[in-house]
């Protein structure tokens, strides 16, 4: 394809032209749109990077921040259970200067341990109500005039009602060090305390243990990422606990929104603090009160999206380029075997109607193609179906009809009607006669040529209650019903009487003896099974593989020989044709196939062929007896009986595969001198109910 006829392919409107330009019209906005929000939201999206970042850090933070807090607590506890804390706070004014001195070593070696193992730790103030002081360095730091237990704090420590044993203080000043101690006088602390109780359980004192705020702000900033990122503590006040800047310890900070860093245990949100805009984020600690909060100015979250918004523009303008001519290239490759194609359908009807199937480079014009030359044939196809279907639903209707109004039929019903009557047997005559009253009813009722599968089952059990009453009750007739549900799916009107019918004229004769028909229903993988055996004379292999022809014949729509030359052209072993057989094996020929192994069919007692039909006359049938001979006079006649016969079995096969598809329809399996048994697949009443029937 030249670049020329491209040219001219889009010079005029066609599907070429519009395809070209829908497509990169739609690419080129989708990028622009995608590169737009993209640009716009990286700010954003660095954002939520930096705040699930920062978050894990903040929770890292406060673990360890946990973690040396724990260490804190524990020399602690064991100042508030030690005995000369207890004694000293008791009764330090009564006792012997031996025995104070004896409490007091024993506290100093308590607290050298102390000392040497905990980091967080600035000092421990030992503060008793009776005014016994005490810290590490046994109070050679402290003023010894200096009034502690008159200090908020520590009444605060004293008097509140500890979490866990543990109370922490507010903010305050370390003003009880002499002044050679530069490092902690006059500097800002945060202390825990533990109330120590006497040994009647009353609080006698506190144990407070300063932090090194320094140490603190240590933990901290060794998790900050960002140059101006600030990690630092707050109280319920929001006075500054600790901070990176000493100068800001102590002092209150207000900012818009700061009462949601109380308001929810953890988050993050941005707000304007000390001039710029800030993204603020909390997280508690394990004081009751205290919030870690960390700060990161916006401006540099913004400065590190620059690059990232250089880099994705000039990826928007590759992808720009890249787009218009992958465009330009599909057009081009589509166009020929497109022009192709358009070229063999324009041709179609000039000559003929037949597609010449042809290769295209893709795999989607080749599924074009074959589906239009598919559609060809399908249409011919529906047509040839729907004309053989309305001619099988008439033929069925009209031969429905034509049984039930038999005149023989009738007489011998109501002959047998008669012999009940005068017998006296009232439950018999009136069985009798609401089972003929229901077939006729059933038969003559013109309406949808599908029922459901319960409606023809009673109608084959009153059809087999009269039958059965013509033999004098000699055949045991069994319906089994392996799921009620299975009745409720949809069946072709009168499909179960044409194959009794049969059963009953050929299986057993008019003489039969420990006959059995059986009926069963039961739902399996493909569809729901219904299966009438027998044990009766069963069918001979030449005929069997006639009939099972007869059903493909059906299924591929190739049945258009003539039936009688079919019949007359198939030869049995020793070259007979099959209508020379006796009239014994022609008692079959609308069977087919092997009887099953287990089930089914060897449920049903065996029973041997005990004649011919020349020694035995049919008995009457409905709608059929008076058209079936006793006894074919010749191979034309015994031909021609089967043959009607097995029609009327492929009609039968042939309406379930008009009305449910060629999934399901009608098999035969039998052996000569074991029985018979005929299945009907129909679809599961899921299938039928759903999506329709025909």
């Amino acid at each position: 394809m030249t670049v020329r006829s491209l040219a001219r392919q889009l010079s005029g409107k066609s599907i070429i032209r519009t395809m070209l330009f829908s497509y990169l019209g739609v690419n080129l906005l989708l990028l622009f749109a995608l590169g737009f929000v993209a640009i716009r939201d990286s700010s954003s999206t660095m954002t939520k990077q930096i705040t699930a970042a920062r978050n894990e850090v903040m929770e890292q933070a406060a673990r360890g921040f946990d973690l040396h807090l724990e260490e804190v607590k524990r020399p602690l506890i064991q100042y508030a259970v030690h005995h000369s804390v207890v004694t000293l706070m008791s009764r330090a004014g009564s006792m012997s200067v031996e025995e104070r001195i004896r409490h007091e070593r024993s506290i100093g070696e308590l607290s050298a341990g102390v000392t040497s193992l905990q980091s967080l730790i600035s000092d421990v103030l030992i503060l008793g109500s009776n005014g016994y002081v005490n810290n590490l360095d046994n109070r050679k730091s402290l003023h010894w005039n200096y009034p502690f237990q008159e200090q908020s704090w520590f009444r605060e420590a004293v008097s509140s009602i500890p979490s866990k044993g543990f109370i922490p203080l507010s903010l305050h000043i370390q003003d009880y060090y002499v002044d050679t101690y530069l490092s902690k006088q006059n500097q800002p602390t945060l202390s825990i305390s533990i109330p120590v109780k006497g040994y009647s359980q009353q609080v006698i004192g506190t144990v407070i243990a300063n932090l090194d705020l320094q140490k603190v702000n240590a933990l901290f900033e060794r998790d900050r990422r960002i140059g101006d990122e600030t990690t630092f503590m707050l109280d319920k006040e929001h006075v500054v606990i600790a901070h990176p800047n000493p100068q800001k310890i102590g002092s209150t900070l207000r900012f818009a929104g700061d009462e949601n860093v109380f308001a929810k245990m953890s988050g993050s949100f941005v707000s304007e603090m000390e001039g710029q805009e800030t993204l603020i984020l909390f997280h508690p600690s394990s004081l009751e009160g205290l919030r870690l909060v960390s700060t990161v100015p916006m401006e540099q979250i913004r400065a590190q999206t620059g690059p990232l918004k250089a880099k994705l523009a000039q990826f928007l303008y590759l992808c720009l380029l890249l787009n218009t001519l992958l465009s330009v290239m599909i057009t081009v490759r589509i166009t020929k075997p497109f022009s192709r194609l358009l070229h063999a359908i324009d041709r179609l009807g000039e000559d003929s109607l037949y597609v010449v199937p042809k290769r295209y480079r893709y795999r989607e014009l080749n599924l074009i193609g074959n589906k239009f030359k598919e559609l060809v044939g399908r249409i011919e196809q529906l047509v040839k179906q729907n004309y053989v279907s309305q001619i099988a639903v008439r033929d069925a209707r009209l031969k429905a009809l034509q049984a039930q109004m038999n005149p023989h039929f009738l007489f011998n019903t109501l002959q047998l009607l008669q012999t009940e009557i005068v017998c006296g047997s009232a439950e018999q005559s009136n069985q009798l006669l609401l089972s003929l009253s229901n077939l006729l009813r059933y038969s003559l009722h013109a309406g949808d040529p599908l029922v459901m599968l319960s409606e023809e089952l009673r109608n084959a059990e009153d059809y087999l209650f009269i039958m059965n009453k013509t033999f004098d009750e000699r055949i045991s007739i069994q319906v089994d019903v392996e799921d009620p549900a299975a009745l409720r799916c949809h069946a072709v009107k009168l499909m179960l009487q044409p194959v009794l019918e049969n059963a009953l004229i050929h299986a057993f004769r008019e003489n039969p003896r420990e006959a059995a028909i059986r009926i069963s229903v039961s739902k399996g993988r493909k569809g729901v099974l219904v299966a009438i055996a027998d044990n009766g004379a069963g069918i001979e292999k030449g005929r069997l593989a006639w009939l099972k022809a007869r059903l493909r014949a059906v299924e591929t729509d190739q049945d258009k020989l003539d039936p009688v030359y079919e019949w007359n052209s198939q030869r049995d072993k020793g070259g007979r044709r099959i209508g020379e057989a006796d009239a014994g094996e022609a008692g079959g020929a609308v069977w087919g196939g092997a009887p099953p192994a287990t089930g089914t069919a060897s449920e049903v007692p065996e029973q041997p062929a005990t004649g011919t039909a020349a020694e035995v006359p049919a008995p009457p049938a409905a709608g059929t007896a008076s058209e079936v001979p006793a006894r074919p006079a010749t191979d034309a006649a015994a031909q021609g009986t089967s043959l009607r016969e097995s029609i009327g079995l492929a009609n039968v096969h042939q309406r379930i595969q008009l009305h449910f598809g060629a999934s399901y329809g009608v098999r035969v399996r039998s052996r000569q001198g074991r029985g018979t048994i005929v299945y009907l697949l129909l679809p599961h009443p899921a299938l039928t109910h759903e999506e329709g029937c025909s």
